[in-house]
């Protein structure tokens, strides 16, 4: 149904991708993954038609439709109702105009004929179904309680995400291309969005950090992996996938004459790439050169800093992926506590939270479970001191919260400084947590504002896994962040000796953390 030949595109003169080829068709399920960057969204604008490829061309299937989720919301002053109900397509126009000419029945037969071959269009869309399947979504994604009448403006940027999957949905377009789904959604509405997905019997791809979500939708995995500039190719879903890149790793390692020849290789180009940027340089500074070299040479210069970045982190991810051991320490080593790390007594918190009562021992690591809108996040803010309670009290700690978001950090300051600043000790040691947690040194002196939203979420968990704090409350950690982030923040919880409660729908994570006591709101 859609059909991608030889894209390219690049962003700086640096390349994005390459060379990339991809055919979805009817009935296939395709995961698309890589780390943050790699251009994974870049890519289905472009098969979207929303962004023109420099290279290569993308074609489908003559009278075919495309939905594609990408959170984002056409027009603020549009209303809940007609939002939705637009994605609904002609079986929305076609009932609109059949209950107008109801109206007109009385007072003018002479539209009986109109009327008449209305209604039969209407049957051919099956319009009585319409308003269940409007239902049951608006139900599913948890949007039910929305008005009509409501401006989209008006609405939280979750809920104008589960409003544009919900109207993505609704259209029931022959190809689904999606850009993180299940954000957003609560445990049930991931449960109901899969079970949606099985029986959609149109093509499917899918970008997704969330790898039981994967596992249970899709069949083939094609990663943008920021080292090759072409897709690699898996079959199966997440845990296939994540098994077979392993083995081609732990087979690159274990062929290690094969490995220092292609280092040898990688290192003789980046030092011609250099060599020749070099030269261009020089003699633009001579005068010599035109506005076309001096553009030339600095094209040049980041292709030679791209190979160069590229070739450290396909060096460091063999390694790490293949033999996991040698990644250095990701936590300090602080003593164990013991005894109640927090309790909370009688609280209540407006209508959302009524005599509500927990005990948290040392060590314990307590699943915080609800369905959206049942107070978690209020809770997890309650329970760190940022939040006054109505009734009851909180004792114990002390706590360190990480929220959903995150703006206000978003500073001047450094990843050094504001590392070192909540994590006192010395400089190698903060160096070499930091790389533990894939801050290399080009990004120490990076500015907080420079940073990606997974790149902000993965640095302060790095420092709360190693500050003094013992009781750390997390609301979706897994925001954001990519499978190699998920990889790293997960070892280092797994290493942490405090306390943990979290709030996540993402059931792969919950398992790997160790999560044991659930808590129901």
């Amino acid at each position: 149904m859609i059909k991608a030949v030889s894209l390219s595109v690049s962003f700086a003169s640096e390349p994005i991708f390459e060379g990339v080829d991809l055919t979805v068709g009817a009935g296939d399920r395709i995961g698309l993954v890589g780390p943050n960057g790699a251009g994974k969204s870049t890519l289905l604008r472009v098969l979207t038609g929303a962004l023109a490829p420099e290279a290569g061309h993308v074609t489908s299937t003559p009278g075919s439709t495309v939905g594609y989720f990408a959170q984002q919301i056409p027009d603020p002053e549009q209303t809940v109702g007609a939002f939705l109900a637009d994605g609904l397509g002609e079986v929305h126009q076609v009932t609109t105009r059949m209950h107008d000419l109801e109206r007109r029945l009385v007072s003018s037969p002479g539209v009986l004929a109109e009327y008449g071959r209305v209604q039969e269009r209407w049957s051919d869309l099956r319009g009585w179904e319409s308003d269940s399947r409007l239902t049951e979504v608006r139900q599913r994604l948890d949007i039910d309680h929305l008005a009509d009448d409501t401006p989209l403006h008006r609405v939280s940027g979750g809920e104008q995400a589960r409003l544009t999957l919900a109207r993505v949905l609704l259209s029931t377009p022959d190809v689904l291309i999606l850009d993180e789904p299940t954000n957003h959604l609560d445990a049930d509405g991931i449960d109901w969005l899969g079970r949606w997905l099985a029986g959609f019997g149109g093509g499917l791809l899918v970008v997704s950090h969330d790898r039981a979500f994967l596992d249970r939708t899709v069949t083939r995995i094609v990663e943008l992996d920021g080292i090759h500039p072409d897709l690699q190719r898996y079959e199966g879903g997440y845990t296939a996938y994540r098994e077979e890149k392993t083995r081609r790793w732990q087979k690159l390692l274990l062929d290690y004459e094969a490995q220092q020849k292609d280092l040898r290789r990688w290192e003789e180009d980046i030092a011609r790439t250099r060599d020749h940027a070099l030269g261009v340089e020089t003699t633009v500074r001579r005068g010599l050169g035109t506005d076309q070299l001096r553009r030339y040479a600095k094209k040049v210069a980041k292709k030679a800093k791209a190979r160069e970045r590229r070739l450290r982190r396909q060096l460091e991810a063999a390694h790490w992926i293949a033999e996991p051991q040698t990644r250095p320490p990701l936590t300090l080593a602080f003593p164990a506590d013991e005894g109640t790390a927090l309790s909370a007594k009688n609280l209540s918190v407006r209508t959302l939270i009524t005599d509500f009562d927990l005990e948290v021992h040392a060590h314990e690591r307590i699943h915080l479970t609800g369905p959206n809108g049942s107070g978690k996040t209020t809770l997890l803010r309650v329970l760190a001191g940022q939040l006054e309670p109505d009734t009851g009290e909180v004792t114990g700690g002390p706590v360190a919260l990480l929220p959903q978001t995150h703006d206000t950090l978003r500073t001047k300051t450094t990843v050094f400084e504001h590392f070192r600043a909540h994590v006192p000790v010395y400089a190698d040691d903060a160096e070499a947590l930091l790389d533990a947690h894939l801050f290399g040194p080009e990004t120490w002196d990076a500015p907080l504002s420079t940073l990606s939203a997974g790149e902000l979420r993965r640095l302060l968990l790095a420092i709360m896994v190693n500050s003094t704090q013992r009781v750390l409350l997390l609301d979706e950690p897994t925001n954001y962040l990519d499978f190699d982030a998920l990889d790293v923040i997960e070892e280092a919880l797994r290493a942490f000796h405090g306390t943990i409660i979290v709030v996540t729908h993402d059931a792969y994570f919950a398992r790997a953390i160790g999560l044991g006591r659930e808590v129901a709101l």
